[in-house]
């Protein structure tokens, strides 16, 4: 989602034909999830049929009201959109539940699950089904039938149940569910024929920083294409109406023992020359795990303290740990980076670099090495590691970014200059994308008019 940040835009209704929740994904991991997932659903009456359909494609089906599905996720992460759907001896749905894996910042959206038709008489249980992220807290979940409230419901699970009778000729019935801070999500399920389609589409915002140019960047100077064909830029937020959310990853590993003084001063500096009050620094160190020196802080003394907590010791799980940070920032709301200081060498990592190279492309942050390894660049300058320096260069410069081989303490400065310098005027570039796009990688350019040279991402994931 690039990363980007991604909202869901109910532009028109669908009616499901749903009853209660007589399906239900029984267990919904939460974090970053790889390799094999087993996907748990269970059911009651009427359900004869289940099914599991992933990312719009149907993944597995079993003439039970119990499926276990085994989802071979693998190690290229992206965002999966998981819905179990239930069936009756005639075919229709009469259940379904569904869960978002892998999505840091998934949409805050509800989804109505009530029957096909109105009964004349009886008791009508209605469900809400609500996705949100982890920093959102549903405060209530309010279901109507027409514009009468019928129930509220402030805890899960979010089911409400009413006298049919009540409400003769009943022609809809709506759910809004509302946040603590006065956040809203709806969703409205029509009785009797479909009146209208869903359309899901997907606001993309993509960094842009200026490297070289004038110091201001306008809506009307930038062009941009998808898959070589013109797109109308929706907007462009400025680098002052967005925090900047930075985690800087430190090798804490022990063949960083020699490196690490001068990896510590540098470190320093950075934090001091990039933060501005409405920005967040965290420092985080990592060798076989990850772990967390400073939270999001904009006190440059505080991130500069955390750099000497840790001796360095044990192996690099480079790759591991960059998509672990990749996954976190995207939490976060506004613009983002990911600056790595290391020497290099990944030890150990269960993802490869490949797999960091694909979710670096599909988070959209970008990604900022800092390779300080005195042998890598003598090799270089004899002609070895250019490989392993060229796929560095891929993950930078398909993320917006670029990379840095030194072998002295004295380019530091410059090198953080140049970065600090590139994040403060980092904008976001909006424009809106189809959902119904295959999850695969499209390639943009974005272009200015005024002679800008800018730094973006190569392409994006839909």
């Amino acid at each position: 989602m690039t990363m980007k940040n991604r909202f869901l835009i109910l532009a028109l209704f669908v009616a499901p034909t749903l009853l209660a929740q007589t399906v239900r994904i029984t267990q919904k991991p939460t974090g970053l999830i790889y390799g094999k997932l087993n996907v748990p659903i269970v059911a009651t009456d009427p359900v004869v049929r289940l099914q599991l359909v992933i990312n719009g494609v149907p993944f597995k089906e079993v003439s039970s009201k119990v499926l276990v599905a085994p989802v071979n996720i693998g190690y290229y992460i992206r965002r999966l959109r998981m819905r179990a759907v239930g069936y009756d001896a005639q075919g229709n749905v009469v259940g379904e539940d569904e869960m978002v894996v892998n999505d840091p910042r998934p949409p805050f959206r509800v989804r109505l699950q009530a029957p096909l038709q109105w009964p004349e008489s009886g008791t009508v249980e209605l469900h809400a089904n609500v996705i949100r992220p982890a920093e959102i807290v549903v405060h209530a979940v309010d279901f109507y039938v027409g514009e009468e409230k019928v129930a509220t419901v402030e805890a899960p699970p979010y089911t409400a149940s009413v006298d049919a009778s009540k409400f003769p000729n009943a022609v809809y019935t709506r759910v809004v569910a509302r946040t603590a801070d006065n956040q809203e999500s709806n969703d409205v399920v029509f009785f009797g024929e479909r009146v209208q389609e869903q359309i899901d589409v997907t606001i993309q915002q993509i960094p842009v920083s200026v490297a070289e140019g004038p110091s201001d960047l306008r809506l009307e100077d930038l062009t941009l294409t998808d898959e070589g064909e013109p797109r109308q830029i929706e907007g462009l937020i400025g680098a002052n109406d967005q925090p900047l959310h930075v985690i800087l990853l430190i090798d804490y590993s022990q063949s960083m023992l020699k490196e690490l003084p001068v990896v510590k001063t540098a470190a320093k500096q950075f934090a001091r020359a990039l933060l501005r009050p409405q920005d967040r620094l965290a420092v985080v160190g990592f060798n076989q795990r990850t772990f967390w020196l400073t939270g999001y802080t904009n006190d440059w003394n505080q991130a500069a303290q955390a750099v000497d907590r840790i001796q360095p010791s044990g192996e690099t799980h480079l790759y591991d740990s960059a998509i672990e940070m990749l996954y976190e920032l995207q939490k976060t709301p506004g613009r983002h980076a990911l600056v790595i200081l290391t020497d290099g060498v990944d030890q150990g990592s269960r993802f490869k670099l490949d797999h960091l190279v694909h979710y670096g492309r599909y988070a959209g942050v970008p990604v900022y090495p800092i390779v300080k390894n005195k042998r890598l660049s003598t090799w270089m300058r004899l002609g070895v590691g250019r490989l392993e320096a060229k796929r560095l260069d891929k993950i930078a410069e398909d993320t917006g970014a670029t990379y840095f081989i030194i072998q002295s303490e004295h380019e530091l400065a410059n090198v953080y200059s140049r970065i600090a310098g590139e994040l403060r005027q980092q904008y976001l570039v909006v424009f809106h994308s189809d959902m119904s796009m295959p999850d695969q990688w499209r390639s943009i350019t974005i272009t200015s008019s005024r002679g800008h040279t800018l730094r973006a991402p190569r392409g994006y994931f839909p």
